[in-house]
């Protein structure tokens, strides 16, 4: 079964924060067959299944801030499970908890998401964590990445993979992405220069051909799209970056 394409929202920040229901209408008609959110635009649960039904999207996942999910776990399952999204993306951990960086604070911030991921899984959704380049940084032998995923139950918390943000640190996507093969349902796809800049997806040094012949295997669900640096209107860069990807995958 082929792997769906969606879009992470924050792609469009500037223009979702002005017409939220027209970004979701944009996103639809650029073929992107579903969207992960970084908030709601105000809009309830039932309003929000409306417009994607309306709109032939699903939901991939949701970005969701460490703190909401430790002080307000129960509204934020109740809304996604409304919204029949089964992935809660966790995107960073509080720069307070790291209090020195060390291995022993990603410990202990593994052991608190993996508590949350537990609750998560009891209501029938599933928590994930979305890396950045930082999260490469070397403890103790590790990558800090790998010291929380070790330190996390797998079936508590999985893996979103940001396999640009993987390459901008100057690990191989690839070879990271089968590192987590069957804990890495979601992947955000961006693209960089080799030692530069962040670009367009497939206009980058990124090896999309490779991802894309990895992931059925992984157990990629989803392609996530996210660009947050562009060389054009943010709406235009997504759907360069859709169009290229699709040529990569054929479609």
């Amino acid at each position: 079964m082929a792997i769906p394409i969606g879009l992470q929202l924050y792609s469009l920040r500037e223009d979702a924060a002005e017409d939220f229901v027209g970004v979701l209408k944009a996103v639809s008609a650029m073929g992107f067959a579903g969207v992960e959110f970084a908030g709601y635009g105000g809009l309830n649960p039932r309003e929000l299944t409306a417009i994607l039904s309306d709109l032939n999207l699903k939901v991939a996942g949701s970005h969701v801030g460490f703190h909401q999910l430790e002080s307000e776990l129960d509204e934020v399952l109740r809304f996604n499970a409304e919204i029949d999204n089964k992935y809660i993306i966790c995107p960073a951990p509080p720069r307070e908890l790291l209090t020195d960086g060390g291995a022993d604070d990603w410990k202990a911030f593994a052991h608190r998401l993996s508590a949350i991921g537990a609750k998560v899984k009891a209501q029938g959704l599933q928590l994930a964590y979305h890396n950045h380049a930082w999260e490469f940084k070397m403890l103790d032998g590790q990558y800090a990445l790998d010291i929380l995923f070790t330190n996390t139950d797998p079936e508590h918390v999985v893996a979103e993979i940001d396999l640009g943000w993987t390459f901008h640190a100057g690990v191989d996507p690839v070879t990271y992405l089968q590192k987590y093969k069957g804990r890495c349902p979601l992947v955000h796809i961006k693209d960089f220069k080799k030692n530069g800049p962040q670009t367009e997806v497939g206009t980058g040094d990124v090896d999309l051909a490779g991802i894309v012949a990895t992931a059925p295997d992984v157990g990629v669900q989803w392609y996530i799209i996210e660009t947050e640096e562009y060389n054009m209107t943010p709406k235009d860069s997504v759907k360069v970056g859709l169009e290229n990807l699709k040529t990569v995958l054929g479609k």
